[in-house]
């Protein structure tokens, strides 16, 4: 049986959408899957009054008495919040409890907690975010997304070959195409980050397709966007902010009656399809799923966790030349 450890206080709908996912994930399945609820017993108990067919054999309550904010620092969340949901799921990861943990919590501390509780597989330098974003050809992927606000040529190196094994299993790509953003396509553009990483991709990266400009990386040329964290994180926001004013903007203007066209659009930018992401490069499965996370992202968010133990991801990251 897997067994998944929830952050149950983790996100700005939680605990209710978190409930909710689970509800929706034990229904589909089939007792192969236990869930640790880790929050508030209180609060939690509460939650599942409302869902009374509930199995109490697929999950189990570990109480925490503590919530990680948004707000908190992720250099001190450790020292200030032993006993949070965040910090006692990933406590249960480290002491072999569960197989995996997902959080909707503050990202930020979750990469902390996550790298000092469970630490790096071996040779990683340094962990990364990766993001799904979808195109005119199917999706990509971005990496780093937020983990690392400033980056050396061999991290970038690195975050590559991770994400490349980590698309391989989600998207079933044999040989991803990875393309380096930059403000121009030519080898020496950028600064000097991007030049030396240009550099020491084109002699040890397969699949390295060279630089790609921002407004190309949705022509489906590159399977994956590598970048530091800071610059990833801004794409990040802007497409997920241009999406959302776009698709109302158009709805609107269009005044349509039928909005199935528009439904369909939508249902290929939201984010919540995905449910969550890991962490890649830290010695556990740990996935983080979007702040914002409803019952329906809760519950893909699972589902991944799910496969990616069954894929044995943490395993192949250990086995793979960095």
């Amino acid at each position: 049986m897997i067994k998944i450890a929830l952050d149950m206080m983790g996100g700005d709908n939680a605990p209710s959408s978190n409930i909710g996912g689970v509800v929706e994930f034990l229904a589909e399945n089939n007792n192969s899957t236990k869930i640790y609820l880790v929050g508030k017993s209180n609060d939690i108990i509460k939650q599942l009054e409302l869902f009374p067919k509930i199995k109490s054999e697929n999950f189990e309550i570990i109480d925490a008495s503590e919530i990680v904010e948004f707000s908190d620092r992720p250099s001190r969340i450790l020292k200030e919040k032993p006993d949070s949901s965040m910090i006692k799921s990933i406590d249960l990861l480290k002491n072999n409890v569960v197989d995996a943990v997902v959080s909707a919590g503050n990202t930020g501390c979750l990469l902390a907690s996550s790298f000092f509780t469970l630490g790096t597989i071996e040779n990683v330098k340094r962990p990364a975010l990766v993001a799904f974003i979808p195109s005119e050809n199917g999706n990509f992927l971005i990496c780093d997304a937020g983990a690392n606000s400033s980056a050396k040529p061999i991290h970038l190196l690195q975050f590559s070959r991770m994400a490349s094994l980590y698309i391989h299993n989600q998207l079933n790509i044999e040989q991803p195409k990875i393309g380096l953003l930059n403000i121009g396509s030519e080898k020496g553009k950028g600064n000097e980050l991007a030049k030396e990483s240009h550099s020491l991709m084109e002699e040890h990266l397969e699949g390295f397709i060279g630089n790609i400009e921002s407004r190309y990386i949705f022509d489906g040329k590159a399977d994956i966007i590598v970048c530091d964290g800071f610059t990833g994180n801004i794409v990040l926001k802007l497409i997920e902010g241009m999406a959302e004013y776009n698709l109302g903007l158009i709805s609107s203007k269009l005044n349509l009656d039928d909005n199935t066209k528009i439904d369909n659009i939508k249902k290929i930018y939201n984010y919540e399809e995905y449910g969550a992401t890991p962490i890649l490069g830290v010695k556990g499965l740990v996935l983080k799923s979007h702040g914002s996370s409803s019952k329906l992202s809760i519950k893909n968010a699972l589902k991944t966790a799910e496969k990616l133990h069954k894929f044995n991801l943490i395993n192949k990251f250990e086995k793979l030349s960095l």
